[in-house]
């Protein structure tokens, strides 16, 4: 059978359709970020937009932790790296909901939640260092491509120090040209769109990891 008529069935390798799966989650939850950033969410508003994000990324990095059928996790089903996964998954969702909520809470409890979401991000970065590392150990991905989650980390936690110093920094000063938060969630929604699109691209490839474990 040539590679393009294996390519089209519908009976694909359980590890494949993990990453393929996966990434289109990841996909679809970039996509939805970018869109908090456009003047459209103004008028839809951003909380579904955020919450459907935050479920799209979740599911997708559920399916890439535990695989399909037992095949094409990115850890190799790895208890510590299921486990960082599982609580990234989870934490996207409480960060999605705090943003969501924030504005019906009371000013005098904002400085707590604010506190609540920055505890939030640090669990997050700590969950996504232990994947990370997971991953590129593990040997379920092979190649320069094990390396891609931390140097996305990496990428992501850059722009993350840049929005605290921004917020910091600016006050209620307006800014001129393109507003560094707005550029700074593009940004990440690209990078995230991009994480999911290299997996979908790169599914193939995991049929013949599950093959070599």
């Amino acid at each position: 059978m040539s590679v393009r008529a294996a390519a089209s069935t519908t009976t694909l390798n359980p590890a494949t359709r993990a990453w393929l799966w996966g990434g289109s989650a990841i996909l679809v939850s970039g996509l939805l970020r970018m869109l908090e950033a456009l003047p459209l969410t103004a008028m839809v508003g951003s909380g579904p937009v955020t919450l459907m994000a935050a479920t799209a990324f979740a599911l997708g990095v559920v399916i890439l932790a535990l695989g399909v059928r037992r095949q094409g996790s990115l850890v190799a089903r790895s208890g510590l790296g299921m486990a960082a996964m599982f609580v990234l998954a989870a934490l996207d969702i409480v960060q999605a909901a705090i943003v969501e909520l924030f504005p019906s809470i009371s000013p005098h409890l904002r400085d707590a939640v604010t506190g609540l979401s920055d505890g939030v991000v640090l669990l997050q970065l700590a969950a996504a260092v232990v994947a990370s590392l997971v991953i590129a150990r593990a040997g379920a991905v092979r190649g320069a491509l094990r390396w891609l989650p931390l140097v996305a980390l990496a990428c992501v936690v850059a722009l993350q120090v840049l929005v605290r110093v921004v917020l910091q920094a600016r006050g209620g000063l307006a800014l001129s040209g393109p507003d560094v938060l707005v550029v700074t969630q593009v940004a990440m929604a690209l990078l995230t769109s991009t994480l999911g699109l290299t997996l979908m691209l790169a599914s193939p490839r995991a049929a013949q990891a599950a093959r070599d474990e």
